[in-house]
């Protein structure tokens, strides 16, 4: 049975690669905002395996979506993907488990799969 991701990206152009790349071995939903995400969320909370979300977005960013969800969604794994250093925030972040890694932009396909492998399978 496939595991269910949900990838969320303000870049159209980024969740169209990113569930092309990753629809064969996952479930993905994907969601344009903060605010979208949590609608995905709601809907499909009970089948979600992680939460990917890029960390810089207009509105709700990243760090303040898995703040805002981890409290109901506390056995989904969530990382988040930017093409920024890590800050304090990140690094808070992860010594806290809020999230379980940081993807770096450009996206490396084999080693973030590999990471979400480990963590989810």
């Amino acid at each position: 049975m496939k595991r269910t991701i949900l990838f969320v990206d303000d870049e159209v152009i980024n969740l169209f690669v990113l569930e092309r790349r990753f629809e064969s071995d996952y479930n993905v939903i994907t969601a344009e905002s903060g605010e979208d995400a949590l609608e995905k969320i709601e809907v499909h909370k009970d089948e979600l395996d992680a939460i990917i979300s890029d960390l810089k977005m207009p509105g709700m960013d990243g760090l303040q979506l898995i703040n805002k969800v981890k409290p109901d969604v506390v056995n989904i794994p969530c990382f988040l993907l930017t093409g920024f250093e890590r800050v304090q925030q990140i690094d808070s972040a992860l010594s806290e488990e809020k999230i379980q890694y940081m993807f770096k932009k450009p996206y490396d396909y084999n080693e973030n799969d590999a990471k979400l492998k480990e963590v989810i399978q």
